[in-house]
């Protein structure tokens, strides 16, 4: 039982005096209470999601933790996995419509790749793995704005199914 505990129902009861407390007079003051029970209601709900986000951040078992309570919350089966950040970029040539492995840095190859003439480099740093089975059943745009609520502001993700 914490602080917030408080039944306004027996606090109205226990403050009216004996002399008081026929049924009309407590309909009364159970009236002028319900208006402050509402309230406390919305209170503790309001201070239970504020602690559940306080209590969740963007490490990776908190962000998993944090999705499957909202999309798989009975077989628990989303995953996020980082991606190496030794794999190769690929690059498309707009004109030749086909891919193009560029080596990272520390390979020893070097590459210049203009802006003119490619596009859609992979750049994500993790990747949200879901079973196949809730494809259509979640609400992706949803999954993206607790993605982007959690997580880290320079991080990328792309959501897959497997």
């Amino acid at each position: 039982m914490t602080r917030y505990d408080i039944d306004y129902k027996k606090l109205a009861l226990y403050i009216t005096p004996i002399k008081l407390r026929n049924q009309l007079h407590m309909a009364f003051q159970y009236l002028l209470v319900s208006p402050i029970s509402r309230l406390a209601k919305l209170f503790d709900s309001y201070r239970t999601d504020t602690n559940y986000r306080l209590h969740h951040n963007g490490q990776v078992c908190y962000l998993r933790a944090v999705l499957n309570d909202l999309f798989d919350s009975t077989q628990r089966r989303i995953k996020i996995e980082d991606l190496d950040p030794q794999r190769e970029l690929v690059v498309w040539e707009q004109d030749q419509n086909k891919p193009l492995m560029i080596s990272k840095r520390s390979s020893g190859i070097a590459a210049i790749v203009s802006r003119r003439g490619f596009g859609g480099a992979d750049g994500y740093d993790f990747v949200v793995i879901c079973p196949i089975a809730l494809r259509g059943v979640i609400d992706e745009t949803r999954m993206c704005a607790v993605l982007d609520q959690y997580k880290l502001a320079s991080k990328r993700y792309t959501i897959t199914y497997a």
